[in-house]
């Protein structure tokens, strides 16, 4: 079943950039990941500081194995050292589509 990923974090003052490229490199290593469906880095219109990705994938063990690479586990060790407070994941089943996602 096709699931998303989701990751809101809030960074420490000052650090917003570097989590910013964390995740954008964790996408990058994602999209070449076998089952890897579409994904994006995102910040709520609000302004509350948060920052988020949300990875959409063929199945819950082809996100799961990418998880484990040596590099993305180093990446999300550094991520934690630079949010305040909990790193929320969710797994999301994704039910129903309408259209493509679309293509950079």
């Amino acid at each position: 079943m096709t699931v998303a990923r989701n990751s809101a974090v809030h960074p420490r003052p000052g650090q917003s950039p570097r989590v910013e490229q964390i995740f954008d490199e964790l996408l990058t290593i994602f999209a070449a990941a076998p089952g890897y469906i579409w994904g994006f880095r995102y910040r709520p219109q609000e302004g509350s500081g948060e920052v988020g990705r949300l990875t959409v994938w063929r199945s819950h063990e082809d996100a799961d194995h990418v998880a484990q690479n040596s590099h993305v586990i180093a990446l999300r060790a550094e991520l934690n050292r630079l949010i305040q407070g909990d790193h929320v994941e969710r797994v999301l089943l994704v039910e129903h589509t309408a259209g493509a996602p679309p293509r950079s």
